[in-house]
């Protein structure tokens, strides 16, 4: 039996966390041009008007909501009014994320629970508002966006950001198996070093140069590169991918 290949996204609807910069900005890009109607997230609300100003450009739909993922209340009303923006919710892509370079000797209670909210507690929030949506619909898909230090251990972050990524990997296993009998994908993508302003402003030109050189293809990656993995993992292409880790990391790691 022949399949055809299908990346559209057309009449398809979303939510996009971490929208305003990086990987999520490249993938709300993507997906608005491959006909996607999204509601686009962050909490920086200049940088989510200026990224549905460009979308509108080349006529694009789609809203956005300024939400701090790692407050309960914020979620469900950011996800509630998404719904009543996009009128159904096919996908959620949970892009938003914090990165602490702290030796883990200098982490305080307080930066540790930081990384924790916002990197796993928040996607979990966000899964959780979105999925007794999914549910009722009876199909869904979710990519997390979790990172090489989630399969490995960081090159950049501290031990708390590895520590939420591996977390984050397994929240979306878990809900792959639970949720896969509802009609509900779910996976996680695990992008390695990639230039997002992000890891530009956390880093040093000598850094990156070293970080690039450790890199079988010696450089790194670039937001909009790991946009098309996100946007895959998403369409109907990938019907059968239900929790996995997708590496995306120009062969830094390979197991």
């Amino acid at each position: 039996m022949s399949m055809p290949l299908n990346f559209d996204l057309h009449e398809k609807s979303g939510i996009v966390t971490g929208a305003a910069s990086g990987i999520g900005r490249a993938t709300g890009l993507l997906m608005a041009r491959m006909g996607a109607r999204l509601c686009l997230v962050d909490r920086d609300e200049k940088g989510l008007h200026q990224l549905l100003s460009e979308i509108n450009t080349f006529g694009g739909g789609g809203a956005f909501l300024v939400c701090d993922i790692a407050e309960t209340s914020q979620v469900d009303q950011m996800v509630a009014a998404s719904l009543k923006t996009l009128g159904s919710l096919d996908f959620l892509v949970n892009s938003a994320g914090i990165l602490r370079r702290t030796a883990f000797s200098e982490i305080d209670t307080a930066e540790w629970d930081l990384m924790m909210a916002v990197n796993l507690r928040g996607v979990f929030l966000c899964c959780r508002a979105s999925v007794t949506h999914m549910q009722k619909r009876g199909r869904g898909v979710i990519v997390n966006v979790a990172s090489l230090a989630g399969r490995s251990c960081s090159i950049l972050g501290g031990a708390h950001y590895t520590t939420a990524k591996h977390g984050l990997v397994g929240l979306s296993r878990h809900l792959a198996r639970e949720l896969g009998p509802r009609g509900i994908r779910v996976n996680a993508f695990c992008p390695g070093a990639t230039l997002t302003p992000m890891t530009l402003k956390t880093t040093t030109e000598s850094e990156r140069e070293r970080v690039a050189g450790s890199v079988p293809l010696r450089r790194w990656g670039l937001p909009e590169e790991q946009a098309q993995v996100i946007a895959f993992l998403v369409s109907d292409a990938a019907g059968f991918i239900n929790g996995a880790c997708i590496d995306s990391n120009g062969g830094s790691l390979m197991v």
